[in-house]
């Protein structure tokens, strides 16, 4: 079952810094790249990792254990450093409520994206939601 985690007003969401929203050990990454917000599990698929701590470098979200590169806007592998990615961030759906924020779908397939010992490793260093 899916569930609707706030991220807040689109407008608060800064181009030089993605905002992580953490949710059960799950770490997502929303982004706004012009008018555009998009929203990815923030992890890498190398070693099933989490993008975390979470940044932007040179226009890039840098995997912070391999040093990929993924694009904000699409979540693709921009560079691989030589690493076999299978597949860039999984794009994860946003709503907008009538008052204006967004909101996250949450889904317990993304849970899986990581080991819970990660998940856990990611509670510890980020603040869950």
């Amino acid at each position: 079952m899916a569930k609707h985690i706030p991220v807040g007003p689109a407008h608060e969401l800064s181009e030089q810094s993605p905002r992580l929203i953490v949710h059960k050990g799950v770490p997502y990454c929303v982004t706004r790249v012009g008018d555009d917000v998009q929203a990815f599990v923030a992890a890498c698929s190398h070693k099933d990792l989490a993008l975390v701590p979470l940044r932007l470098k040179k226009g890039r979200i840098p995997c912070p254990h391999h040093g990929a590169t993924f694009d904000p806007k699409t979540g693709e592998v921009v560079e691989d450093r030589g690493k076999t990615i299978p597949c860039g961030m999984p794009p994860v759906e946003l709503t907008t409520a009538a008052d204006g924020l967004l909101y996250l779908r949450a889904r317990k397939r993304h849970r899986k994206l990581l080991t819970k010992k990660e998940r856990r490793r990611v509670e510890r260093e980020a603040t869950p939601v």
